[in-house]
């Protein structure tokens, strides 16, 4: 499926650049003798961190979901890729196999509570989640908390986290030696038969363990899944490993049938029944990146040159740092003020909508825009009020003395040492 964008001719933006500046004139050949040069994408970096420095500043302040109070700052981490032209595969390779012969990777470093870029790194499609692992340490203080997934899974890097005085929740990988004490030289848990072991099927079970060879304290928590949810991730299961040539095991289709996480954040800030509920939150960052791709068209980069490329994603990267700086207002006023929740979808087609947006940066009428902003806000760019609860609602439910906040799931929790 062909994404249809408002495409600018090379002719257009010599046009656009001496509106701006009359004195700047550029025929077509020369522009594009300029993009293609390694200075234009050195130039284009400088600019998108400079934006991106601007991003991080503190805007305004904003008051956290109950249970994301205790914390300083929440990260969220993930990457997404683009398909490039396949005349790029030299500068930005791809996976491999089915996936594109060349691909550009972008791994976020998303700070949640005010709605900013906390880091970016752009690399070629071969580049691992796991090796971009380590990478959230350096931004830590203590009281932050870091939520990723299984791609970014290494004990070393938890146990950075944790030096720093701060939190993590993960999901828990089935490859990982889980022990029952610091000290005890003995073999490492039988994780499914140990929750297996509490009688009357429990909702959640908890252990108090300690994680790999370096015995790293955290909280396993095992979430009973329905027998629909089991049947779906075994089939899953059986057509990845087909595709592999292979056939999953037997203790890895029993792992299945719980949703498993771990966490070093005590039981007096979270309970066993919350915990994933907050991991729900991680989807926040999986909506930007669709946010990014649906309305701001990050993937649809075309042309053959490296240094092009790299102009394109900078200059799309650093529009976005400012887009989101506006969004941060937004999302604060319709919290703060009309206690309401922004829908971010809403706003970046109304921001796009009539060249508002661009018109504002041009004009220096940044002040105008919010007035409208302000105006338009709770009749066409809050979401709508709906009987089941969003996520974030889920989460200002929460408390510290309740077993699970989320409507219809079972509220026994069994802990075990």
């Amino acid at each position: 499926m062909q994404v249809k964008t408002n495409k600018v001719v090379l002719g257009g933006l010599c046009d656009i650049l001496r509106q701006h500046n009359p004195q700047a004139v550029m025929t077509p050949q020369a522009l594009h003798q300029r993009l293609n040069a390694p200075q234009a994408v050195a130039y284009m970096q400088e600019v998108f961190q400079l934006a991106l420095r601007e991003q991080l500043a503190p805007l305004y302040a904003q008051l956290p979901a109950g249970v994301l109070a205790s914390f300083g700052r929440v990260f969220l981490e993930d990457s997404t890729q683009c398909r490039l032209h396949e005349k790029l595969a030299d500068a930005f390779k791809g996976s491999g196999g089915s996936a594109s012969r060349s691909t550009v990777k972008i791994d976020v470093i998303y700070e949640l509570l005010a709605h900013r870029l906390q880091d970016i790194v752009v690399t070629d499609g071969r580049a691992a989640d796991q090796g971009h692992a380590a990478a959230v340490v350096p931004h830590l203080r203590a009281g932050d908390l870091v939520i990723r997934d299984l791609g970014y899974w290494s004990v070393e890097v938890l146990g950075q986290i944790a030096a720093k005085q701060a939190w993590f929740l993960s999901r828990l990988s089935n490859s990982v030696a889980v022990y029952p004490s610091a000290e005890d030289p003995g073999p490492a848990l039988a994780l499914v038969e140990q929750v297996q072991r509490h009688a009357g099927q429990p909702a959640v079970v908890e252990l108090a363990v300690y994680l790999g060879d370096r015995r790293l304290p955290c909280r396993v928590f095992a979430y009973r899944l329905t027998e629909e949810v089991v049947e779906q991730r075994r089939r899953a299961a059986h057509e990845t490993a087909r595709k592999k040539g292979r056939t999953p095991t037997h203790a890895y289709l029993n792992w299945l049938q719980f949703g498993w996480y771990l966490t070093n954040v005590p039981p007096e800030v979270w309970t066993a029944g919350i915990v994933a509920t907050i991991y729900r939150i991680r989807w926040q960052i999986e909506l930007l990146f669709k946010q990014w791709k649906s309305l701001l068209h990050i993937h649809v980069l075309t042309g053959t040159r490296p240094e092009r490329i790299q102009c394109l994603l900078y200059g799309r990267l650093t529009v976005i740092t400012m887009l989101l700086r506006v969004c941060a207002y937004a999302s604060w006023y319709a919290t703060t003020v009309l206690r309401r929740e922004i829908s971010f979808h809403k706003l970046l087609g109304w921001l796009k909508r009539k060249g508002r947006f661009a018109q504002a940066i041009d004009h220096g009428a940044l002040e105008t825009l919010g007035r409208d902003l302000r105006r338009d806000m709770a009749a066409l760019l809050c979401k709508q009020k709906r009987k089941r609860k969003t996520s974030q609602q889920l989460l200002e439910a929460c408390g510290p003395s309740r077993e699970s906040c989320a409507p219809g799931e079972p509220r026994r929790v069994v802990q075990a040492a």
